[in-house]
């Protein structure tokens, strides 16, 4: 059906299908894999780190601390098992099967990086096979983010840069307040990209969260796609409110950069600048992660200031409950043509000008380049394999909640395994938390023990005036006040483990506007 209205996109499917097919090739990408600062020293840990990049496995490790990062297939050429599931020993990766060491770096007596070092299991005498090999991966840090280059020629073009004055190797920036965060996501990258570049859905998915918006808020946009910037490698844009447009208000500026970065500049108020870069990495089928990095510049110094001295934890666990109040939206969507897999995204999706113009072209843009994807979903056509994740017998969220991806119940991942894990310093703040817990615990028990043994003191005729003292102006009023504290940590550290549920918000809620 096509729809003629000026304020509903014209496009049909049988239009769509005619798009012209650009070239494309999923492994000629870099992909950001995780920040730098996400891959631990080795001092620290023996930790290596698992990622990505469209199902296929990699491990990432340090040989010594502040030191180069090492990318490698996540196998071990022995029997195939995981090295992510291995540690870090002595510099090298080493598999826990039978404790193969391999090294990351070439060295001076000319094995090439990857080379086999250690084999518990050789005779004497014996010589390393030469298969003993890892396959390295071109690894770069370029702005604070780790990318890996997925093809196995050598890199033919440079790593994307957000160059607005970034520190190469930390992603700060002089007089600016940076903030980074990452999280993985139960959908396709696909989903992630569609969702962060609609900013029609802030007021309402977010409405009243801090870093999101306000309902009454939600109005018309002016988006507007620059035609002659549409290629394989994404396109460009810029969009602004109704009533900024009313106002003649400034535009933010839109990119949308292959394999899936938006990037995103503005000044929302004169002097005071922001910018963003939004990577959307396809992990696997239905498996996502958001590297997030937004930076404001201009700001008076009392609010930036103010913006220091909140705990970057804080923050990290807002912007997880955030991306979690769309999750039970987006993967419903995905569940919604599992069932339907003869329709595409054209048949079903009304797509208003006024707020979905990036959402379409983004989706047109699939359709030109998905050939040259392991698995795709464009506007008018789709890969067979892209619901492969999902029985295609999936009931919503509320009406399977210990199973279904996105309901956050005890039986299915939590905001602990999609970002706790996996961001130091959210986890090192776990540690403080359950660590102040305990000191409460035991300063209240210790108080209730004393209390209870002053007490029968005097019971027993005991007037000794320093124990009177004790019990009235620190045994007594520690235990409520210790015992609030620990009540408060706990709901604290409840943060960190479980993600936010839409329905119990709604529950609490009226349905009426009274």
């Amino acid at each position: 059906i096509e729809i003629d209205s000026p304020g509903v996109s014209s496009t049909t499917q049988a239009n769509m299908e005619q798009t012209k097919k650009l070239p494309y090739s999923w492994k000629d990408q870099w992909y950001a894999l995780t920040f730098a600062s996400y891959v631990p020293n080795p001092s620290e840990t023996a930790e290596a780190i698992p990622a990505s990049v469209f199902d296929h496995p990699l491990v990432l490790w340090k040989a010594e601390d502040e030191g180069e990062i090492y990318c490698a297939d996540d196998v071990c050429p022995h029997r195939s098992a995981a090295l992510s599931e291995g540690r870090v020993r002595d510099g090298k990766i080493e598999c826990l099967y039978h404790g193969w060491q391999f090294q990351g770096q070439n060295t001076a007596d000319d094995k090439p990086a990857g080379s086999c070092t250690l084999i518990p299991q050789l005779k004497k005498g014996a010589t390393i096979p030469k298969r003993a090999c890892l396959k390295m991966r071109d690894l770069r840090v370029v702005e604070g983010i780790v990318w890996v280059w997925m093809g196995d020629s050598v890199p033919s073009k440079d790593v994307p840069r957000q160059d607005d004055g970034l520190d190469e190797l930390t992603g700060k920036r002089e007089g600016s307040i940076v903030n980074d965060f990452q999280i993985d996501l139960p959908y396709d990258h696909s989903y992630l990209v569609e969702n962060l570049i609609d900013p029609a859905h802030i007021p309402i998915s977010h409405d009243k969260t801090p870093g999101g918006g306000k309902r009454e808020l939600a109005e018309a946009y002016e988006m507007i796609v620059d035609r002659d910037s549409v290629s394989s490698t994404g396109f460009t844009g810029r969009y602004r409110t109704e009533s900024q447009k009313e106002k003649d208000g400034p535009f933010i500026e839109v990119q949308f950069q292959a394999p899936g970065i938006i990037r995103q500049r503005g000044e929302p108020r004169p002097g005071i600048k922001f910018g963003a870069a939004l990577h959307c990495m396809p992990l696997g089928l239905g498996r996502s992660r958001l590297m997030f990095r937004a930076y404001f510049t201009g700001l008076p110094k009392f609010a930036m200031m103010l913006l220091s001295l909140r705990p970057k934890f804080l923050q990290d666990l807002n912007s997880c409950k955030v991306l979690e109040q769309d999750v039970g939206l987006i993967t419903t969507q995905e569940d919604h043509f599992a069932r339907n897999p003869d329709r595409q995204l054209a048949n079903d999706f009304l797509l208003l000008k006024s707020s979905d113009l990036f959402v379409e072209e983004y989706r047109k843009w699939m359709d030109k380049v998905g050939n040259g994807m392991p698995w795709y979903q464009g506007l008018a056509s789709r890969s067979t394999n892209v619901s492969n994740h999902l029985s295609g017998a999936e009931r919503p969220p509320a009406l399977d909640p210990a199973n279904h991806r996105a309901s956050n119940e005890a039986l299915t991942e939590t905001r602990y395994h999609r970002h706790v894990l996996r961001c130091p310093n959210t986890r090192k703040a776990l540690v403080r938390v359950k660590l102040f817990k305990k000191i409460f615990m035991t300063t209240t028990i210790f108080a209730i023990t004393m209390a209870s043994t002053v007490s029968s003191m005097m019971i027993g005729g005991c007037e000794n005036i320093a124990l009177k003292r004790a019990l009235r102006w620190f045994l007594v009023p520690a235990i409520p006040l210790s015992s609030l504290i620990v009540a408060g940590l706990h709901k604290l550290e409840k943060q960190f483990y479980f993600s936010f549920k839409r329905k119990d918000q709604l529950r609490s809620e009226s349905g009426l506007d009274l």
